[in-house]
């Protein structure tokens, strides 16, 4: 049987002291990596605030209207439109659809909002160029 000595302890010891603090900057590490791909550059979030500024709606309605009106998730769809280049006018109009089934789901489950009456016009005149584009 093998019983280690002091001097055992004291050379391998520093190696068993550090193993998890290693592990924890690693598990940090990987959290932050994982925030930062949901909500930093790229994510389609500061391309849909833009949006939301571009065209007079409230950012938080402008995120809400999405998220109730686009099938899947509204971020990939908003990155998808960053990506894809096109300016503040073009990336409104091709949200329009969503935005206004957005506005009619809110009014199902929520019931008639003062914020989201204000936002029905804007996106209505959203809507006729939607429409007719080609």
């Amino acid at each position: 049987m093998f019983i280690p000595s002091l001097d055992y302890f004291q050379e391998t010891g520093s190696v068993l002291i550090y193993t998890p603090a290693i592990l924890g900057v690693v598990v940090l590490l990987a959290l932050l990596v994982f925030f930062w791909q949901r909500s930093g550059p790229g994510s389609g979030r500061t391309f849909g605030n833009r949006i939301a500024t571009h065209i007079g709606i409230p950012r938080s309605l402008f995120h809400s209207l999405l998220a109730h009106g686009v099938k899947g998730s509204p971020r990939e769809l908003l990155a998808s439109l960053e990506k894809a280049t096109l300016d503040l006018d073009q990336a409104s109009v091709e949200l329009a659809p969503s935005l206004s089934r957005g506005i009619e789901r809110m009014e199902a489950h929520f019931g008639p909002q003062e914020m989201v009456d204000r936002a029905k016009p804007i996106v209505a005149s959203l809507m006729p160029a939607s429409e007719h584009k080609p």
